[in-house]
């Protein structure tokens, strides 16, 4: 993994400029759709999260990079409701949802995926896409929306290439489709916010690739710069590759945020990677 930090495949897109480093608790940057603020996180005696920042921007494919242990499935959860914060706040759209339960987060427009594959294992891949879209569209269990449905599920098979597989039984999938199963799922419930949790586990680097320019065709395709897209991910190259900015964390801390040039540079990232010095 350290040695990705430095690849020469691992090309800064350059395309958006980065948010730029903030003190803990500062107000979010312009464009900002979901903030965490002065975030931290105690279990008991262990300090999981410790006053940290995160900022995801309209239009862009953030990183959050970190280490094993980290914190960043701990920062996941606080977004998603599944953990409180034992302080700070999440800002979304310029609403602090800390009271919100998962399921409100989720009908506001924020879809996660798991690192390790959540389907309906004996659906149909075509089932669960439709599932993902009434779940999150009042009266669709009633047969609202037929038609919007069946045209929405048409549109997001055909976007992350399911076609073919539409009618398998989701859990007979290798896991490269099943990558895009969760993909697609989450796409169907019209997100804002797309949470990733290392997507790419599993892939090989053919199937690396063809994700990659999933995501990078999916990031603001609702138009506003929606659904931006917060990426958990250990493949350096795919972070390198897609991410306008990246925040990375260590021991529960926000050690640095920037471009991809910026984190590849940073020295206080290689001793994390590398185990340099005293941060080993």
């Amino acid at each position: 993994m350290a040695s990705d930090l430095t690849s020469p495949s691992a090309v800064d897109t350059g395309t958006v400029p980065a948010a730029g480093p903030a003190g803990p608790g500062a107000s979010a940057p312009a464009g900002a759709i979901l903030s965490a603020n002065g975030i931290s996180v105690r279990f008991g005696g262990l300090q999981a999260l410790q006053s940290v920042d995160l900022h995801v921007l309209r239009g862009q494919i953030t990183g959050l990079i970190g280490p094993n242990g980290a914190g960043k499935t701990t920062m996941f959860n606080v977004l998603c409701g599944l953990i409180a914060p034992t302080e700070g706040k999440v800002v979304f759209d310029g609403t602090t949802i800390n009271r919100w339960p998962p399921h409100r987060r989720g009908r506001a427009g924020m879809a996660r995926t798991f690192q390790r594959l959540e389907l309906f294992t004996r659906m149909s891949v075509e089932d669960n896409l439709v599932a993902a879209w009434e779940s999150s569209h009042p009266g669709a269990l009633l047969g609202r929306g037929r038609a919007t449905r069946k045209q929405k599920v048409a549109e997001v098979m055909e976007l992350v290439g399911l076609e073919r597989v539409a009618n398998r039984v989701a859990g007979e999938l290798p896991t490269g489709l099943g990558r895009l199963v969760e993909l697609g799922r989450a796409l169907c419930t019209d997100p804002r916010v797309l949470l990733l949790d290392e997507p790419s586990s599993g892939l090989d680097h053919g199937e690396t690739q063809h994700f990659s320019q999933i995501l990078q065709s999916v990031v603001g395709g609702r138009g506003n710069g929606e659904p931006a897209v917060l990426l958990v991910e250990h493949d350096m190259a795919l972070v390198m590759q897609v991410c306008s900015t990246i925040t990375v964390l260590d021991f529960g801390r926000r050690i640095a945020a920037g471009t991809p040039a910026e984190i590849r540079a940073d020295a206080g990232v290689r001793a994390a990677y590398l185990g340099e010095s005293d941060v080993a």
